[in-house]
């Protein structure tokens, strides 16, 4: 069975005053001493254009706890769908301001922090089970070449406030890369230690090579590739 890729973490004050304080602390109670706040399951989808990445769609799933009090107070119909207005709602007041830490998405290019142009194709949902999901693009300021550069994603908050794992299933997925053959390795980032040098995030590590035929596929390693940092 595959490891649970975990790492914990919290947010800048920022953040936490616009999000955590307004909307956990107040909706659900919980003190502000408890560690961690929030917990999410995240994948990503690496999106190539001309063999090269250009953008990142992330797919977040939240705790039972914090998705309770998203939905009381962001559905205002108690129709456990967040549309339209009460989506726009969200964004503006649960999502925005993650803006300040690179949306808890951290790309490295040769180990060096690749900045985001933005944030687009927001969009907040409740699963059947009642949990909130946050599916959003984040774009590139420029194209990565996966086979000139190693490339590595990372998912953490570096304070502990948030705790977010990879899925077990499919964490990184591939769209587009037509002529390229795609994977990726699971390990602990040694090199960038978080929360007082505690913690080593988990981080994938990348690699595509040249294929004639068309490659392009929507999963990484086969289970028995992945690299557990156990």
């Amino acid at each position: 069975m595959l490891a649970r890729w975990r790492t914990a973490f919290r947010s800048p004050k920022t953040f936490v005053a616009g999000m955590l304080a307004s909307v956990l602390w107040v909706g659900s109670g919980m003190p502000a001493s408890a560690h961690p706040h929030v917990w999410i399951d995240a994948d990503a989808q690496m999106v190539f254009e001309d063999d090269k990445i250009t953008a990142i769609r992330l797919h977040w799933v939240f705790d039972d706890l914090f998705s309770l009090t998203l939905i009381d107070q962001f559905d205002k119909n108690h129709d456990l769908r967040f549309f339209d207005a009460e989506n726009t709602d969200v964004h503006d007041n649960a999502f925005a301001l993650l803006s300040e830490v690179s949306w808890l998405t951290h790309l490295r290019r040769n180990e060096e922090i690749v900045t985001f142009s933005g944030a687009t194709d927001f969009k907040a949902d409740i699963t059947d089970d009642r949990r909130v999901r946050y599916d959003f693009t984040l774009t590139l300021k420029e194209p990565l070449d996966p086979i000139k550069d190693a490339i590595a994603l990372s998912v953490y908050d570096a304070e502990f406030y948030i705790d977010v794992a990879f899925t077990q299933v499919d964490p990184i997925l591939f769209r587009g890369n037509r002529h390229l053959k795609c994977h990726y390795e699971m390990s602990e980032d040694e090199k960038n230690r978080i929360y007082f040098d505690l913690v080593s995030p988990i981080r994938a590590d990348l690699a595509c090579e040249k294929q004639v035929a068309d490659a392009s596929t929507n999963h990484g390693l086969s289970a028995g590739d992945f690299v557990s940092a156990e």
